[in-house]
């Protein structure tokens, strides 16, 4: 086990005069190295001509010890040395000038330089400038709100402007039903007339006349009307009640073809109730989707970051290395092409994660200046299910094939009023008044008069050539409606495949990257040591990093894949969401 002791002395005119390094080891005693002159020279000029503020030194191999001499900084004519003696296990410490430390106890865990990396001053020794002044508190900023995956599938589920959309599309086909029955309820049109007639030869009388008409329509086709009325003509009075029924006797006398328009409304509604439950489904899968995209571009920022600082500390450890001789300029020029490779990756994750947060606020109709921070679990559970098992369970449970079930459903019947329509327009017509005259207003209330009358009427095309094309149309519409239905069932199964199959890989892509992270650590680890001890370039050591860095992310992707993945496999079964007993 090395031990290692350092005496320095430095002088107001900021130029080392002398040195004195004395190493001990477990078999040799105090001993005293004539190297330790050219260590001070190496110092003295670099610090004089004002290159750097940190000074790296690599200093031979005695025996089983491997030196390492650098200067941080300075300041007020003080100097911070770190120094880090290597055997088969590696010590480092910082001293200030005249102190002789003693032993560190502690095995090695990272590079020297990154293990201090925070005492390490960015600004040149002939820049020192002394402490700033206390700035002024800058105005705090408002707190950003923070959600977990619940709150912001909540938060969607009730704000989002397009599922709000769709809930209007809801109410504009409840509304249009109420339209549709309001055909068969009691109507009432209130009626007045005032007019002048007049013929050749004779003068002009007035005309007065009210009344109010009552209509009922049923379902079997029959309309009735009732009429209580009253008129004025000339000097004659007329007070009755006016009856008529019509009843169609051939188009018209069926159930289904009078109601198809509260029909044709009914499954309009229950087609929009299923496309708002399907929405709200893909509103859950987008919010789910958008929270983890989020997560997933900060989890890149953090590793981009972390990755950053390691080649950053190679960087300049490199640099330094090469004014002193110690490497090649290819090295210099290799890490510091990494390092900005690196930096560019961050900076273009930092603004993947700003649109993520954007794309977030968005969904969830929040302003996009407020600040936000979303946090949802990262454990997942392995599913496990049958293929055959989770179709069947999406056949019972997809509100798609409901969907496509009551299309044929709706088409038919739609088909069977077409039929319908094809026979001929014949109507019985039933009249009946009971009236009353005078000569003023009370002699017309007797109603001591009655009339009644009873026809037949139509107003009909024979051939009825359009009816019956529109009658092979819906026959046409009927089979279309089946094969949807049929293409249905079979995109149901193949998305639950897929869903199946995608999980699938991302469960094996998890052990591989768990895997290829190991075999990078070891892989950086080797590459750190050979490079520290002289034995190859830093190709492999930044060749490594990147293979970390790599596996990673791709490790945090396959993550985030399975858990939204599980979500969409869920909603694929049709059990992401609750779903109504009935539409």
């Amino acid at each position: 086990m090395g031990k290692v002791a350092l005496n320095t002395f430095w002088s107001g005119k900021k130029e080392v005069k002398a040195g004195l390094i004395r190493a001990f080891d477990g078999n040799a005693k105090t001993s005293r190295f004539p190297f330790c002159y050219q260590i001070v020279e190496k110092m003295s000029r670099c610090l004089k001509e004002k290159t750097t503020s940190r000074v790296l030194c690599w200093i031979g191999k005695p025996r089983s010890i491997f030196l390492i001499l650098s200067v941080f900084s300075i300041t007020c004519g003080d100097a911070q040395v770190v120094f880090a003696g290597y055997t088969h296990r590696t010590k480092a410490f910082s001293l200030p000038v005249g102190q002789v430390p003693g032993p560190v106890e502690g095995d090695y865990q990272r590079d020297a330089l990154m293990e201090k990396r925070t005492a390490l001053s960015t600004s040149p020794l002939d820049n020192v400038d002394p402490p700033a002044k206390k700035q002024e508190s800058a105005p705090k900023r408002p707190r950003a709100r923070k959600m977990n995956l619940e709150d912001a599938i909540n938060r969607a589920l009730k704000a989002n402007r397009g599922l709000a959309d769709v809930m209007d599309r809801v109410e504009g086909t409840r509304l249009s039903l109420v339209a549709a029955e309001a055909e068969f309820e009691l109507k009432i049109f209130p009626g007045a007339k005032v007019g002048v007639t007049g013929a050749s030869g004779a003068g002009s009388d007035e005309t007065l006349g009210a009344g109010i008409t009552l209509q009922k329509r049923f379902a079997v086709g029959t309309e009735l009307s009732i009429g209580p009325n009253t008129e004025k003509a000339a000097d004659t009075y007329r007070t009755g009640v006016d009856t008529s029924l019509t009843q169609p006797l051939l188009r018209g006398l069926n159930r289904e073809y009078n109601l198809s328009g509260i029909l044709g409304a009914e499954f309009s509604a229950r087609a929009a109730r299923r496309n708002l439950y399907l929405t709200q489904v893909n509103i859950v899968l987008s919010t789910i989707g958008a929270v983890y995209e989020a997560i997933r571009e900060r989890e890149l920022v953090r590793l981009n970051e972390e990755s950053a600082v390691r080649l950053r500390a190679h960087a300049e450890a490199a640099k330094a290395k090469e004014k002193i001789g110690l490497s090649s300029q290819i090295d210099a020029y290799r890490a510091g092409i990494q390092l900005k490779q690196a930096e560019d990756s961050l900076n273009n994750a930092r603004e993947a994660y700003r649109d993520a947060l954007d794309n977030l606020k968005i969904l969830l109709a929040l302003p996009l200046e407020e600040e936000i921070g979303v946090e949802a679990p990262l454990k997942y559970n392995v599913i496990r299910v049958a293929e055959e098992d989770a179709i069947r369970t999406a056949f019972r449970n997809r509100v798609e094939l409901g969907q496509s079930t009551d299309t044929i459903r709706e088409v038919k019947r739609l088909s069977r009023v077409a039929k319908h329509n094809t026979w001929p327009d014949l109507n019985v017509v039933l009249n009946y008044s009971r009236f009353g005259s005078g000569e003023n207003f009370e002699e017309s209330t007797t109603f001591d008069q009655d009339s009644w009358g009873i026809s037949l009427q139509t107003t009909t095309d024979l051939a009825r050539t359009a009816e019956r094309v529109a009658y092979d149309q819906s026959l046409l519409s009927v089979r279309a409606a089946r094969r949807n239905d049929s293409l249905q069932r079979d995109e149901v199964a193949r998305q639950v495949k897929r869903d199946l199959r995608n999980l699938r890989r991302s469960e094996n892509g998890i052990a591989i990257q768990e895997e290829q992270i190991r075999q990078a650590k070891g892989q950086l680890e080797l590459a750190r040591v050979k490079f520290r001890w002289g034995l190859a370039n830093n190709f492999d050591l930044i060749d490594a990093e990147t293979q970390l860095r790599r596996a990673e992310t791709n490790l945090l992707s396959a993550v985030l894949d399975y858990i939204v993945g599980s979500h969409r496999l869920r909603a694929a079964l049709g059990t992401l969401l609750e779903r109504p007993e009935r539409f």
